[in-house]
């Protein structure tokens, strides 16, 4: 549902904000350029009227009043600057001898130096500019410039930049709708896609487009988010399933026995409890496993990350696996490369590894096997590529010379509760284990066939610098 109001809009509101900070800084650049200009113009008639000035009472103090009245005359009708410049020639009490205007109202000029002055010329009335020089002989010389044009142009001035911060103000607002528009548009996709979530269909994502701005990047972060959230639904399914599955036929076992043990001897229910106690433990040791792959993937135990030397890590886990490869006919080798370190819980990480070479016991290091027993566990620094472009850490190898799996198999060996061989024991819960430890340690885990034997891989990050 679009904003009623464009108020309402963050959008709207930023835009708009921006666009009057814009208009308001315009204003500001507008005035001091206008002052500026007024002034050096004001400036330049004034030291235009001073010298003008002095050039005329100089001409009278050597020539006399005669030649000034002459001199008056003759610059009148010169025909520079004759329809904005102003002369006045009274005398002391105020009454004109020569000009080409009148003072209004009519009075007693002072020599005060430039200053606004209003006459009357050519029957107009208007605003001059004029700076007043005081004769030896008490007679006053005024003289200046017409300020007709100045308030013209101070004038077009103002209603240029009136015009030009109204059409900025418009802008800003047409701008602000606009951008607001654009980001309601964008938003749309994001909202209509999280409502249809919300009603259950997980399988929706929002449309990306090759831009890579923004709103791109948070479409790809948010349908990232729903595949996570679809595989996580899936799962829980998938383990609701598999638990009802695999318990239903556990707790149909022992009520059945139970049952019969009602009708038996005193020896037998004996027996019976004891398989029954032996069902319920398995029982147990299920839920356990269960218990600690969701304690993991609740990101409880990065409270407990710190650095793990993974040579010892290591070496203790062949220490205590050793003896098991040697009695399947084979050996254990370890190769670790330099001093790697990792950031994470160094019990769980153990966990990880010890469940892959449990793993690999089981199904690579088979007594008789043509491919042979031995398994190799290395460590060492390495790249992993298409995380942001690549980027280095440390890796742990679990490497046997068993058969393989095939490519089925291999999507399948992380899921919850799959055992790829249904009559060894077992729960099917050990590689989800290793994976959900190593994504909470913002790793990788992968498997590949080599041909003989499965290469099981953990890449984990770098150990952040101090």
């Amino acid at each position: 549902m679009p904003l009623a109001k464009p108020w309402s809009s963050t959008a709207f509101r930023l835009a708009l904000t921006y666009g009057v900070l814009l208009v308001l800084t315009m204003s500001i650049v507008l005035s001091v350029f206008y002052v500026q200009t007024v002034g050096v113009l004001r400036a330049r008639m004034d030291r235009q009227a001073e010298n003008h000035l002095r050039r005329l009472v100089e001409h009278s103090e050597l020539y006399g009043d005669a030649a000034l009245e002459a001199e008056i005359q003759q610059t009148l009708i010169d025909g520079v600057n004759t329809d904005t410049e102003i002369l006045i020639l009274t005398h002391a009490s105020g009454v004109p001898i020569i000009g080409n205007a009148e003072v209004v109202p009519a009075r007693r000029l002072t020599d005060l130096g430039v200053r606004d002055l209003k006459v009357r010329r050519n029957g107009r009335l208007i605003a001059g500019r004029v700076a007043v020089a005081r004769l030896p002989d008490g007679k006053l010389l005024a003289v200046g410039s017409d300020m007709q044009a100045q308030s013209d142009v101070e004038d077009l001035f103002g209603r240029a930049s009136l015009i030009a911060g109204l059409v900025a103000l418009g802008m800003a607002v047409l701008g602000a709708a606009a951008f607001r528009r654009v980001v309601e548009e964008r938003a749309a996709d994001i909202r209509s896609t999280m409502a249809r979530v919300a009603t259950g269909d997980l399988r929706q994502r929002i449309p990306v487009t090759r831009r890579d701005d923004e709103f791109t990047l948070l479409n790809r972060d948010i349908n990232a988010m729903l595949d996570r959230l679809e595989l996580l639904m899936d799962g829980i399914r998938h383990v609701s399933n598999t638990i009802a599955h695999n318990l239903r036929t556990p707790l149909t076992r022992i009520l059945l026995r139970l049952r019969n043990a009602q009708q038996a001897s005193a020896e037998e229910k004996n027996e019976t409890l004891a398989l029954v106690a032996e069902e319920v433990a398995e029982l147990g040791v299920v839920f356990d496993k269960l218990l600690q792959i969701a304690e993991v993937e609740s990101g409880a135990s990065r409270k407990n990350f710190a650095s793990v030397d993974l040579r010892a890590l290591l070496v203790d886990v062949v220490e205590f696996y050793e003896p098991l490869v040697e009695d399947a006919g084979g050996v254990l080798r370890l190769d670790v490369e330099g001093a790697p370190m990792a950031l994470g819980d160094g019990d769980l990480l153990a966990s990880a590894v010890a469940n892959l070479v449990d793993n690999a016991i089981k199904y690579g290091c088979l007594p008789g096997s043509v491919h042979g027993a031995d398994m190799l566990l290395r460590a060492g620094v390495a790249h992993e590529h298409g995380i942001d472009g690549g980027a280095w850490g440390v890796e742990i190898i679990v490497q046997d010379q068993g058969p393989g799996v095939d490519e089925q198999t291999r999507e399948k060996m992380c899921t919850r509760f799959y055992r790829a061989e249904s009559q060894r024991q077992g729960y099917g819960l050990g590689l989800a284990s290793v994976l959900a430890i190593v994504q909470l340690h913002g790793g990788r885990l992968s498997f590949e066939n080599t041909r003989p034997g499965l290469l099981a891989r953990i890449w984990l990050p770098c150990l952040p610098a101090a």
